[in-house]
């Protein structure tokens, strides 16, 4: 797979973000083992909101300080390489831990992405990063998994979580050397990009491609710990799922191109879909879980890819680079917890069979409707002003 400059720079930054990211779903696990589902939603919805916050606050103070997407990233690892230490029977610590590296890495990622890719150069981009992301949270799975299943899930977790720490450490020291030169981070007007038709426009992709993230990731680790009883089982079954998916993201990653964007986005949510609708039934028949991870891990990377091109292209729209960014960020921070709080409310006096069929229903039928929004959008939306450089408000 022959890199283009721009991803031999960020490949160090994008190996270090998805081998953190598994602990996403790692850690959400550990806490339904550990304090059941209530503990997961309050985690969950803490986690989310560090998110958006830690986004937003690192795009205010370029304000006041001039920095460009360095300071973002050694701060999005810095965070969990001093916290995950005292992450172990703290769902709050590893809530803030989890946020804060999810909130400072994308942004600095959405930053830096936009700020030097034009729109026909996205889908080879994205194929590219999607399968170095994959190729890591493949190999950190597997390492968690042999950690957790020597040590066990209780003696485990604390180490595991040290282990974290210091892989993030390790991105603190290696990652932001390499970084391409962007604009400083400057925010100008966010609540005027609220207000555009455009971005109003964008309100429906947003709610249907974010909006069921907190109810997914309660319904994983809810089905993980009822199907399979141990965070360890979960990352054999993870690991074989995702050495599946990404055998077949590398298989195909010449594939894709501009003009077949909604092609690739229509295959990808028939599995994504078949996908929520084996983690409903796993509900009863505890086994269909196994089956869930394989095929969700299978067409996964293909979906990610479809929809951060898609994302992308909501962000071509008038204002400052980072007032897009800002703008963005809290508002699907608002659907994801509307969504999760709702849904929490609704169903917590279920049965946890119900409320995971409940969940992976909302899960099919958000991706299809995801689908039929996102083709019309590739089809019939064209690029924006700053699809093919960053807007001049960010000089």
């Amino acid at each position: 797979m022959k890199l283009t400059a721009l991803e031999r720079q960020l490949a160090p930054f994008l190996a270090v973000q998805a081998c953190l990211s598994t602990l996403v779903g790692f850690g959400a696990v550990l806490v339904y083992a550990d304090a059941g589902m209530a503990a997961t939603v309050h985690y969950t919805l803490l986690m989310l909101t560090v998110t958006m916050a830690g986004t937003v606050l690192a795009y205010t103070s370029g304000r006041r300080w001039r920095i460009d997407a360095r300071p973002l990233v050694r701060a999005a690892f810095g965070v969990p390489g001093l916290l995950l230490w005292w992450a172990d029977g703290q769902p709050v610590v590893l809530a803030v831990a989890v946020g804060g590296f999810l909130g400072l890495s994308w942004g600095a990622r959405l930053w830096i992405e936009l700020s030097v890719l034009d729109d026909t150069g996205r889908d080879g981009y994205a194929a590219h990063a999607t399968v170095l992301s994959v190729v890591v949270s493949l190999l950190t799975t597997l390492v968690a998994s042999l950690w957790l299943t020597f040590w066990g899930d209780e003696r485990g977790a604390a180490s595991l979580y040290g282990l974290y720490a210091g892989v993030a450490l390790l991105g603190l020291a290696v990652a932001p050397r390499h970084l391409p030169d962007t604009p400083p981070l400057r925010l100008h007007a966010p609540l005027a990009v609220l207000r555009q038709r455009e971005f109003v426009a964008c309100l429906p992709l947003f709610l249907l491609e974010s909006g069921l993230l907190g109810i997914g990731m309660v319904m994983s680790a809810s089905g993980a710990i009822e199907a399979l009883g141990k965070a360890s089982h979960y990352g054999w079954v993870a690991t074989v799922a995702t050495l599946a998916g990404a055998i077949a993201l590398y298989a195909l990653r010449h594939r894709r191109q501009a003009h077949n964007r909604d092609g690739w986005m229509g295959l990808a949510c028939l599995g994504i879909t078949a996908a929520h609708a084996l983690l409903g039934a796993s509900a009863w028949l505890p086994a269909l879980y196994v089956l869930h991870l394989l095929l969700h891990a299978v067409t996964l990377p293909f979906w990610l890819a479809s929809e951060q091109v898609l994302n992308q292209r909501t962000l071509d729209i008038h204002g400052a680079l980072a007032d897009r960014i800002v703008a963005r960020e809290a508002t699907l921070w608002f659907f994801r917890v509307t969504m999760l709080t709702g849904f929490w409310f609704a169903a917590r006096q279920a049965s946890p069979a119900w409320v995971l069929a409940t969940g992976a229903g909302l899960m099919c039928a958000a991706a299809l409707l995801e689908y039929a929004v996102g083709r019309a959008w590739l089809r019939h939306v064209p690029a924006g002003p700053a699809a093919t450089a960053p807007s001049a408000a960010d000089g």
